[in-house]
């Protein structure tokens, strides 16, 4: 079981180096969002007509809605970090991306209350932001 969480950090560790390789071939990170979410989505559809058969399932549009402001800030969040990898180091702008931790926290703790926001999970938080300012100054 804990080969796919493993498998999983390889293949996310990996994206960054290889858009970073494609961005000196072809430097447009929004073409390279949207080639990106094209095939996230093919294989997204692809998936789900083979587990429903076909079939059509009815759609929550309040979920939906949720979903796509979601899928927006993404996607911008997406080509803010191609656009920086065009632009930087691959070993600057991974560790800042990867310090996401702490707006995670921030904003559960400001929507999210019934979520707990335990000692540990602060420690883990300053220690990943930690790292990335060490990254940064050096």
């Amino acid at each position: 079981m804990l080969l796919l969480p493993l498998a999983a950090a390889a293949i996310r560790g990996a994206v960054q180096p290889i858009i970073k390789l494609g961005l000196e071939r072809w430097p447009s990170p929004m073409a390279a969002v949207v080639v990106g979410y094209t095939v996230s989505s093919a294989v997204l559809i692809v998936a789900a007509l083979i587990r429903n058969f076909g079939l059509a399932r009815s759609i929550d549009h309040r979920g939906a809605l949720w979903f796509a402001a979601v899928g927006v800030c993404n996607g911008l969040a997406v080509l803010a970090m191609y656009s920086a990898l065009g632009r930087g180091p691959v070993a600057v702008v991974s560790p800042v991306v990867a310090s996401y931790p702490l707006i995670t926290l921030l904003l559960s703790f400001a929507f999210l209350k019934q979520e707990p926001i335990g000692l540990q999970l602060m420690i883990s938080v300053t220690i990943t932001v930690g790292g990335v300012v060490l990254l940064i100054i050096t």
